[in-house]
């Protein structure tokens, strides 16, 4: 009887540490309520298509040479510039000459004809040669002023009117072509030989007009302004080959320029309103000629290195030099004279 009563006691002394145990292990085994409340990750979109770029027009070229042209439908950036240039000048020398055969719509057939033809023709050029930016603006300059030389000596010599309009025709090509003759085999020129080249046109104009005036105020008899308007040209032409042993800045060259036939042309005014005769344009002359031969010796600089040329081996020769210098000549009546020269050497 005593012992079970003792084995009573002991099962109601352990009864709670048991349930304690129990329920210790339960909080620990069950997980924590925040992490069931966490959002479960969407699952990322699938990438989206590209297509792919379209295959290249246009004939078969090498990795190198693609990789050297302009654009897809040029070599040069002053391809656009030269395909106007050639559309313009025919559709106006075309248009001419369709209308010197007296027919019916010859001018309006004429100018397409001529201007798709040649545009064409500028089209297909600049895409397999590269014509770049000054290039191209030389080769404007040199159709306009050879429009200028064809049709104004079309008209000073009264030839006919279809004389005159194929004259204009062949003098406005020959600007282009000489020009791109002359520049592509080297790739593009420099600003400051376009500058020089501009420059040399301008002053063959205005000395030409200068000394046919005086002339003509001389000997009083008519004017004829066939030269005045050639020369532009062949200044042009000689700017060019003056481009290739000098190479100037084109700040200088706007000096040279600007200062010369300014005082030349205050001269002139002044000179028609205060007299008469020959002596205006000579005088005129002879400030162009001193200004010119003073700025130029003002605006002395050091050589000015060629830029490298993109699409050519280049242009210049370095063994070149030149420097103006005053040259004294005996008269045959035993005086002296002086005037400006310049010392070459090669």
């Amino acid at each position: 009887m005593r012992l079970v009563a003792s084995l009573l006691c002991l099962g109601l002394l352990s009864a709670p540490g048991v349930a304690r145990a129990q329920s210790s292990q339960s909080t620990e085994a069950s997980p924590p309520l925040l992490a069931q409340t966490e959002p479960i990750p969407a699952a990322p979109p699938p990438p989206e298509y590209v297509p792919p770029p379209p295959p290249s027009q246009g004939p078969a070229e090498a990795p190198a040479e693609r990789a050297a042209r302009y654009s897809r439908f040029s070599s040069g950036e002053g391809g656009l510039l030269l395909i106007f240039t050639e559309l313009l000048s025919g559709v106006v020398t075309g248009g001419i000459y369709g209308h010197a055969l007296g027919t019916q719509n010859g001018a309006y057939v004429g100018g397409v004809v001529t201007g798709l033809t040649l545009g064409t023709a500028a089209a297909v050029y600049q895409y397999y040669v590269p014509v770049e930016r000054n290039e191209s603006m030389l080769a404007a300059g040199g159709a306009a002023l050879g429009f200028l030389a064809g049709f104004g000596y079309g008209t000073t010599q009264k030839l006919s009117d279809t004389s005159r309009a194929v004259t204009a025709l062949l003098t406005t090509q020959l600007g282009i072509i000489g020009v791109l003759a002359a520049t592509a085999p080297y790739g593009d020129v420099s600003d400051g030989d376009t500058a020089l080249v501009g420059m040399s046109a301008l002053y063959a104009f205005v000395l030409t007009g200068l000394v046919q005036s005086t002339f003509v105020l001389a000997d009083d008899r008519a004017i004829d302004i066939t030269p005045a308007l050639v020369a532009p040209l062949i200044g042009m032409g000689v700017g060019g080959l003056l481009a290739v042993p000098f190479e100037l800045s084109p700040g200088r060259v706007f000096k040279l320029t600007a200062l010369p036939l300014g005082v030349g042309a205050v001269l002139l005014v002044v000179g028609t309103a205060l007299a008469d005769g020959p002596a205006v344009p000579l005088s005129a002359l002879g400030g162009v000629a001193a200004t010119f031969v003073i700025t130029l010796l003002a605006t002395a600089e050091p050589p000015t290195e060629y830029p490298p040329s993109r699409t050519g081996p280049g242009l210049r020769s370095t063994r070149f030099q030149a420097m103006p210098v005053p040259v004294i000549m005996r008269n045959r009546n035993d005086s002296m004279t002086a005037g400006p020269g310049m010392l070459l050497r090669f």
